[in-house]
């Protein structure tokens, strides 16, 4: 069978290995997608209802209905003293597809893109599939904050984006205000973009979030987002991205390509959702911020693991270290053993093969069941 090259290329995430592995067990406790068992509040399935029987249920504009997009601009506008309006704004499905168009809208075949790390999944892999090299920055200054110099001297001219996720996934680190500055100040220095991924924003368990859009031109910038975390709304598929409009423009018709749209009833929940924020978002806040304690005091119980509290996100990144094993090893053992799923480190970079990620988005019973299970396949190695 003829495939493409760069479809050889890209290899299924370790995340979806493990997560398809765990099926086989019955018992399995599975802290490996970032998919949280909250559900999808009421008041947000019930105006989809609503939507679905008034027959809002035809294409959406390509850039998704006006009024969602003009609420997202105003809540943006409010939360970073910036002014957006609709035309800033382009609703895709969920933030994956938003950061794909985006890197479809700048990138040519050669050219670099900055990624720090750790980093999601899925950064390095939509790179390759637009031909671009990724350039991944694995030094740092202090607890995963990247070093400013070492982005400095990565940086050549095939160098086109610097993309970045804070609150980080894996590690839960909130990126400081003087590294976002940092980054801002050599984005416009070499005449970068900037492409901020803010999916987690909603969980920061400190009293401060700071958002690039503080130091950086709006015309260097994207920033993406999603309802999926902050509304417990994964398999709705609605994500946005907002910046200049220019490049918004090109977004939107790379979708009209692409998928057309984001789907139309799930625009009419993500609508009632970000129109009644507080309501929807605090709640599923507060419950992860208990489920953050939960986890680090059963974690606490084992000596021989070591982690950074996150200050954001719901994974805890935990160093395996003292055990001798590699993170694949470790984590396919876990599984065998003790029926726990968690993601290798190895996934989010070459440098993280001492950590695994685990995501603590099961209910308080099963997060204590499982790190117990956890400990207990540490003190029998």
């Amino acid at each position: 069978m003829q495939i493409s090259n760069i479809s050889r290329v890209i290899a299924p995430t370790l995340s979806r290995q493990l997560y398809t592995l765990a099926k086989q067990y019955n018992d399995v406790i599975d802290f490996t997608l970032g998919d949280p068992d909250i559900r999808t509040p009421k008041g947000i399935c019930d105006a989809a209802n609503l939507a679905s029987r008034q027959g809002k249920t035809r294409y959406s504009p390509n850039g998704g209905i006006q009024e969602l997009r003009e609420a997202i601009a105003a809540q943006t506008s409010i939360e970073t003293g910036l002014k957006y309006n609709l035309n800033n704004v382009a609703i895709t499905i969920g933030a994956t597809e938003a950061l794909y168009l985006a890197f479809d809208a700048i990138l040519n075949e050669g050219d670099e893109v900055i990624i720090l790390a750790p980093y999601w999944v899925q950064y390095k892999n939509i790179v390759e599939l637009h031909k671009a090299k990724p350039v991944i920055i694995s030094s740092f200054t202090n607890a995963f904050e990247p070093n400013l110099e070492a982005i400095r001297e990565a940086i050549t001219e095939h160098t086109k984006v610097i993309v970045y996720n804070s609150p980080n996934n894996p590690s839960g680190v909130v990126y400081k205000d003087a590294t976002l500055k940092g980054i801002a100040r050599i984005a416009q220095e070499n005449h970068l973009y900037v492409f901020a991924d803010e999916v987690y924003k909603s969980l920061v368990y400190s009293n401060h979030y700071s958002s690039i859009t503080e130091y950086c031109p709006s015309e260097n910038l994207l920033i993406f987002n999603s309802f999926s975390k902050q509304f417990a709304m994964t398999g709705w598929r609605v994500g946005y991205v907002i910046g200049n409009e220019t490049l918004i423009d090109v977004i939107i018709k790379l979708q009209q390509n692409v998928a057309v749209c984001a789907p139309t009833i799930s625009q009419y929940a993500a609508l009632e959702a970000i129109t009644h924020i507080q309501n929807y978002s605090t709640p599923i806040a507060k419950e992860f911020a208990l489920r953050r304690e939960i986890t680090i005091r059963e974690l606490e119980k084992c000596s021989a693991l070591s982690y950074t509290a996150p200050e954001g996100t719901f994974y805890v990144f935990v160093n395996i270290g003292n055990t001798g094993m590699n993170s694949n090893t470790f984590c396919t053992s876990l599984l065998e053993k003790e029926h726990v799923a968690i993601i290798p480190g190895i996934a989010f970079g070459d440098n993280f093969d001492d950590y695994v990620r685990l995501a603590f988005t099961l209910d308080q019973s099963k997060i204590i069941s499982g790190v117990q299970r956890l400990n207990h396949f540490i003190d029998t190695l």
